[in-house]
């Protein structure tokens, strides 16, 4: 497999020749996704005259769909129902894999026939596009983004910057997370600047001060679920499928329950197990110094060193929490910076 990303030029290149262009959130989306895609959109629309049509089959966070660009998307649609003989190329952001489009579907391909480009900051990221370009100290996908437009001199108008700032505000946590936070504070400078962005009212009350009430529960439940394990060093929570469903929370809002952990004291790390109707939905995330992607790995999943993911198939929760007790145990602790 060829490592080498192709360069800005390619891509810009390969998208100047399109007329239409497909594109999906991935599985369960968070706002790198949504802001990279739509961000996206709007550029190959207003820049090249393109027909884009952006789909999801999951919906996104109350607070993001909120917001006026989300109406871009066309939620509950998924890749399968698009007819791919219809566009000249696929555009897959911030998705590590191609089974991550749209619906979950393990073992998914793109037809062999279609042209993929595909732009990511996953480290697990598996190059499946024709078109690579894979940054793993970008900080967000929306990053990866921001460098790509300024590398082909286009315009950051108020519309754009917005979107970026989306993607690059959520997938840091608002900065908090150590994944080249002074990379991901200067783009968020430039594109407030750029965009005349009023960061208060357009970007932090309408998302980080905007938490659904099913999603403050779900996080209540977590709370009161949660288990120490002194052993590992970490804390972990779990949550059925009852109480998800009785929650009426969404699939992008079952991503975010680890948000009400992910900061405790005295742990190394965090995970939570969020039972699905068609699987078990895990994340994990790093509160000092472990590489938890690592962990994510063993159980068929991936993501950042600080920050990942993975999916079980349909079992118990008790048999998942063994699973995943068994791989930590197996992989062990390693430094994201030895």
């Amino acid at each position: 497999m060829i490592n080498k990303n192709n360069s800005f030029e390619e891509i810009w290149h390969k998208l100047g020749k399109c007329k239409r262009v497909a594109m999906s959130l991935h599985a369960g989306p968070d706002g790198d996704s949504f802001g990279a895609c739509t961000a996206m959109k709007y550029l190959l629309e207003r820049d090249l005259g393109m027909e884009v049509t952006l789909v999801s089959y999951d919906p996104i966070e109350r607070n993001l769909a909120k917001l006026s660009f989300s109406k871009e998307v066309e939620f509950g649609k998924d890749i399968l129902d698009l007819n791919f003989k219809d566009f000249d190329a696929f555009v897959a952001l911030d998705c590590s894999a191609s089974y991550m489009l749209g619906k979950l579907k393990k073992g998914f391909r793109l037809p062999e026939d279609l042209f993929v480009i595909n732009l990511d900051h996953h480290s697990t990221n598996t190059r499946y596009g024709n078109l690579n370009y894979v940054d793993v100290d970008a900080p967000s996908a929306c990053s990866i983004l921001v460098d790509f437009f300024r590398a082909m001199n286009v315009k950051f108008d108020h519309d754009m910057c917005v979107r970026l700032l989306v993607g690059l505000c959520t997938d840091t946590g608002f900065f908090s997370y150590d994944n080249s936070v002074l990379r991901a504070l200067r783009e968020a400078v430039f594109l407030i600047e750029k965009g005349n962005v009023d960061y208060y009212n357009e970007i932090l009350l309408p998302i980080r001060m905007s938490t659904s009430l099913s999603t403050k529960k779900l996080h209540s439940l977590i709370l009161r679920n949660l288990v120490v394990n002194d052993s590992l060093h970490c804390a972990y929570s779990l949550v059925s499928l009852a109480d998800a469903n009785e929650l009426g929370i969404n699939y992008a809002e079952v991503r975010g329950g680890i948000f009400a952990i992910q900061d405790i004291e005295g742990v190394d790390f965090t995970f939570t197990l969020t039972e699905m109707p068609d699987f078990i939905k895990g994340s994990f995330r790093s509160a000092r110094n472990v590489d938890v992607s690592l962990f994510a790995i063993e159980l068929g999943g991936g993501g950042h060193k600080p920050a990942a993911a993975f999916h079980l198939p349909k079992m118990s929760l008790k048999e998942a929490e063994k699973r995943v007790l068994e791989a930590i145990k197996k992989v062990g602790m390693h430094p994201i910076k030895a």
